[in-house]
């Protein structure tokens, strides 16, 4: 029998996790009600890969065993997410309650009275002329490769506004960016971090943040190989690439430069986008349901995880933001059901149908 202290114990964790809702609209409580999916008392005994040696884009992954269940976050029309194992005290993971107050002190310690609402992304360098040249007919109007991904990141961080600068050239701005011929490649990497105090000047005063793009393949230390993208919530900039030459998977017979803008490249450019911005926020790695925000070890684990983030890490978005729920997924919907019609893949076509299915499930009384 559960006691009335032990009931008592769990709410309050609960609310640890993902806050006080009685304020929040019906519509917010069912979502973040979702939470609940969490096992609280459910822990593991294993550790997950430490992922040295090679790096997507941060230092954790989800454990191999999880990773046949990425799909679920997608597919299952009875499940819009999957909990995780916790492997950890829920006072050790970042909670709702935890990011919350990291977040307000920050926004003081910066002095940010007036809520600052710019992200501004830049291309970095050169890029081929088939990024440039590319183009696509999205419900009547075209739009570049830039285009495309600004209006996506605009909806997913709703209510900041969204925008691109001009290109900068880090060599002719002398802005000395550590780089290296990888040792297994034999291609030119950059070393993300010297990005980010550039960015960080760089950016327009009253700035909430900035994210670069750049052709050029990144890596994070000297004893790492590779990674996709990597932000700083310090510098509130971070940068993000093509991922053209991953270490772990290349092949001097068989791998060939990227030389066009598929859809594998486009889910990749949403996915890694939209995750470090997500860093920016103050948003760590989820441990919590298979996530938008989860770490990886490899470009491979990161394509197979979910674009779109848990209501743990919508949580927290949401007060940084201040988005309508409904409305957010109502535009990502459109937004997707768009893009998937004018460059179909099985990936876009997962995240239309799991929009449906969020926004049944937010929008039916039942």
């Amino acid at each position: 029998m559960g006691s009335s202290s032990s009931r008592n114990a769990e709410a309050s964790q609960r609310r640890y996790l993902i806050g006080t809702l009685n304020k929040k609209s019906r519509v917010e409580q069912k979502f973040f009600g979702l939470s609940q999916l969490i096992n609280l008392k459910c822990t593991s005994q294993s550790k997950g890969s430490t992922g040295k040696g090679n790096n997507h884009h941060d230092h954790n992954d989800v454990k191999a065993q999880d990773r046949e269940n990425m799909d679920l976050c997608i597919t299952n029309e009875a499940t819009l997410y999957k909990p995780l194992p916790l492997n950890k005290p829920l006072y050790a993971s970042e909670t709702f309650v935890n990011w919350k107050s990291h977040y307000d002190i920050e926004r003081m310690q910066m002095k940010l009275m007036q809520r600052k609402t710019a992200v501004y992304l830049v291309p970095i360098g050169s890029f081929p002329s088939f990024v440039m040249d590319f183009k696509l007919n999205m419900s009547g109007k075209v739009c570049s490769l830039f285009e495309i991904l600004g209006t996506f990141l605009g909806i997913f961080y709703q209510e900041m506004s969204v925008s691109w600068l001009d290109s900068v050239d880090p060599e002719k701005e002398n802005w000395n960016i550590t780089t290296r011929n990888h040792k297994v490649t034999g291609k030119r990497q950059y070393l993300v971090s010297d990005f980010y105090p550039q960015l960080k000047k760089w950016k327009p005063k009253n700035t909430y943040g900035i994210l670069g793009l750049t052709w050029t393949d990144l890596y994070p230390t000297e004893s790492l190989n590779f990674v996709l993208g990597e932000a700083s919530k310090r510098h509130r900039s971070g940068v993000i690439s093509f991922g053209r030459f991953e270490p772990k998977t290349f092949d001097p017979e068989k791998s060939r430069d990227i030389e066009d803008i598929d859809p594998i490249i486009m889910w990749k450019l949403l996915k890694v986008s939209s995750h470090e911005l997500g860093h920016l926020f103050g948003l760590s790695h989820c441990d919590f349901f298979l996530c938008g925000m989860n770490g990886s070890s490899s470009v491979e684990e990161a394509m197979l995880q979910p674009l779109f983030f848990c209501p743990v890490c919508i949580r927290k978005l949401q007060y940084a933001c201040k988005f309508d729920i409904v409305k957010r997924y109502t535009e990502l919907r459109q937004f997707f059901t768009e893009l998937n019609g004018a460059m179909p893949f099985d990936r876009l076509q997962q995240c239309v149908e799991w929009l449906d299915n969020c926004l049944d499930f937010l929008l039916n009384d039942k």
